[in-house]
C-alpha cells in the first residue's frame, strides 16, 4: 500500500476472507505460482515442489481439483511440483465437501501438506483420516527448543507420528545451529528458517540458487555438519516466496 507499507496477512486475509475476495485471491497464487515454476525451468532454476496456502473457504468449492488440474495441464506441470498448504480450521472440518475435495487434490498427485501443525485444536484422529503428505511444526514450539525440554518432547513425539504415518515433517523457524543440530538428532526430515535463508522474491531466489550450487553449501562449516545426509538439510527456502 503507498501510505501503509506491508500488509501482512494476519491483518488482510480476514478481511478478504469476509469480503469473499479470498478464492480469487488464492486461484491467483495458484497460477502464480505454475508460471513461476516454469519460468525457473526455462531458466535453469530447478525447484522441485512449490507451496501455496489455501484458506479454509477453497476446500468448500468441489470445482478447486478440477480447476487446479487445468493449471497443470495449461502449464505442461506434473502434479507433484505442486503443493497445496492447509491450515488446521481445515484439518477441523468434517464437512463432507471437505474431504472430497481434499482427497480429489491429492489423487490428482499433489502434494497435501498441514501448515502451523500444533497452533489450534488438532485431532490425531482426523490426521490420520487425511490424505496428508507433509505436516509443518509450527515455529512456536522452535522459539525456546534448545531449553523447552516440552518442546523437545512435542516435537519428538510429532516427527515419530508423521515418520510412521509416511508422512514428511517440517519444522519452521529453524535459526540457530543448534536448534538444527537437536532437530537432526531427532531425525526431522526438513528443516525451514532463517538459518538456511530468508523469504526471497523469485528473481532473488534464482540468484540464490546459483549461488549455493549444492545443498550442503547453505549449512554453516562445523565438523558436525560434514556427516549430515543432503536430505536432512534441505531448506524450504521457497515455501514463503513473495510473486512479483
Amino acid at each position: 500500500h503507498p501510505t501503509l507499507g506491508n500488509i501482512y496477512p494476519s491483518r488482510f486475509i480476514a478481511v478478504a476472507e469476509e469480503t469473499g475476495q479470498i478464492e480469487a485471491i488464492g486461484r491467483w497464487s495458484l497460477l502464480e505460482a505454475c508460471r513461476q515454476i516454469v519460468k525457473w525451468d526455462r531458466d535453469g532454476i530447478h525447484v522441485p515442489t512449490v507451496a501455496v496456502n489455501l484458506s479454509a473457504v477453497h476446500f468448500r468449492n468441489r470445482a478447486l481439483p478440477e480447476h487446479i488440474a487445468a493449471l497443470l495441464k495449461d502449464h505442461d506441470l506434473k502434479p507433484a511440483r505442486l503443493t497445496v498448504e492447509i491450515t488446521e480450521s481445515v484439518m477441523m472440518d468434517n464437512s463432507r465437501d471437505t474431504e472430497e475435495v481434499l482427497q480429489s487434490i491429492r489423487n490428482l498427485g499433489c502434494g497435501l501438506s498441514m501448515d502451523d501443525f500444533g497452533t489450534g485444536y488438532s485431532s490425531l484422529s482426523r490426521l490420520t483420516r487425511l490424505p496428508l503428505t507433509e505436516i509443518k511444526i509450527d515455529r512456536s514450539f522452535i522459539n525456546e527448543f534448545e531449553h523447552d525440554t516440552n518442546a523437545q518432547a512435542v516435537t519428538m513425539a510429532v516427527i515419530g507420528i508423521g515418520s510412521r504415518l509416511g508422512m514428511t515433517v517440517v519444522t519452521e523457524g529453524v535459526e540457530t545451529e543448534q536448534q538444527w543440530r537437536l532437530l537432526e538428532e531427532l531425525n526431522c526430515d526438513v528443516m525451514q528458517g532463517y538459518l538456511f535463508a530468508k523469504p526471497l522474491a523469485p528473481d532473488d531466489l534464482e540468484k540464490w540458487v546459483r549461488q549455493h550450487k549444492t545443498i550442503r553449501e547453505i549449512m554453516p562449516t562445523t565438523p558436525s555438519a560434514k556427516n549430515v545426509s543432503d536430505k536432512k538439510i534441505l531448506a524450504h527456502c521457497f515455501n514463503s516466496l513473495i510473486f512479483q
